[in-house]
């Protein structure tokens, strides 16, 4: 089943670092870990995975080569890590809290120039075209995409901008914070505020959202 990954043309790396052994943190794990994947007609395989957060693929590994998937939508769900990932389009997002209401975790970074020194103290806040089009993903022929490096792009660093969403009636919403949380419930804002009171709900923390989903869900 490992054929739905299509290969990228990365070096052949060790998984988690890049071509000079060093660490990938633009990928959520630090390396490539066994999963599940569980395909829409009942079928699963298992390989080694990593989510590249930048581009918001699953990547597998297998015998040096780094593959993605073809068509994220033939794929039910992804178990890694004692994690559970979903398509969502052509993204995979982290179930936080399952049932009618669901609550995701979309695992996300972004590089970010850094600033070089242009001299009077100034800083430039530039990263060269060159650099990001390193790791634009291509068109080489119809659904077949390469990337040509697994690097980080100079003058740059991965910062955080992970995004949680609720799912609820079918419709997902955007939150982070309480306020926006409460929104999508109408009728139930008090309950599920108490809620977060006396649990001291962390709403940036992942544990801490998957027990307010639990506890949504039993309303």
């Amino acid at each position: 089943m490992t054929f739905l990954f299509l290969l990228l043309s990365a070096p052949a790396i060790q998984a988690g670092q890049d071509i000079n052994g060093k660490p990938l943190p633009h990928f959520l794990f630090p390396s490539f870990r066994e999963g599940r994947v569980l395909m829409k007609d009942g079928t699963s395989f298992t390989t080694k995975l990593n989510y590249h957060m930048v581009d918001e693929m699953m990547i597998t590994e297998v015998d040096g080569k780094y593959r993605y998937s073809k068509d994220p939508k033939l794929i039910d769900t992804i178990y890694l890590e004692n994690r559970i990932f979903v398509p969502v389009g052509n993204k995979f997002y982290e179930v936080l809290a399952k049932g009618p209401v669901t609550i995701f975790l979309q695992n996300r970074s972004n590089f970010t120039p850094v600033g070089a020194d242009i001299g009077y103290g100034a800083k430039s806040k530039s990263v060269g075209k060159t650099a990001y089009q390193r790791f634009e993903l291509v068109d080489v022929i119809a659904q077949y995409g390469e990337v040509a490096y697994m690097e980080i792009p100079p003058n740059s660093e991965v910062t955080p901008a992970s995004v949680f969403w609720v799912r609820k009636d079918g419709s997902f919403e955007k939150f982070s914070n309480e306020k926006q949380f409460l929104k999508v419930f109408p009728g139930s804002e008090a309950r599920i505020k108490e809620f977060i009171k006396k649990e001291r709900i962390n709403m940036k923390s992942p544990a801490g959202l998957a027990k307010l989903g639990k506890f949504c869900n039993s309303l």
